[in-house]
């Protein structure tokens, strides 16, 4: 495998790692992004901060969830190009192996 090869599969997997890390890293952030809901008096007032309060978390937890399937899809191309690089070098080697 070339030496540029192997420098990009390294750096896709450090992408994956990095997407992952920041995915429990960003989870970990939810009591800061979801503080107790504060009584106001006003029944609909507080239910209409609940919805908010909600989509709030309901946004952060889907973001988390975006970091970590990016991760995967890096994850997976990097796999894709490893399996493709084999099979080309299988191939180079099967061609010229009469050569020899």
């Amino acid at each position: 495998m070339p030496v540029d090869f192997k420098a990009v599969l390294s750096d896709l997997s450090a992408m994956s790692r990095t997407f992952h890390d920041e995915a429990v890293n960003y989870r970990g952030l939810h009591p800061d992004v979801a503080p107790p809901v504060v009584d106001a008096g006003d029944a609909g007032l507080d239910h209409a901060l609940k919805e908010v309060a909600d989509l709030i978390v309901a946004l952060h937890t889907g973001f988390a969830d975006r970091l970590d399937d990016r991760g995967d899809k890096v994850t997976y191309a990097r796999d894709s190009f490893q399996r493709h690089d084999i099979d080309v070098h299988g191939l180079f080697e099967d061609l010229m192996a009469g050569d020899g």
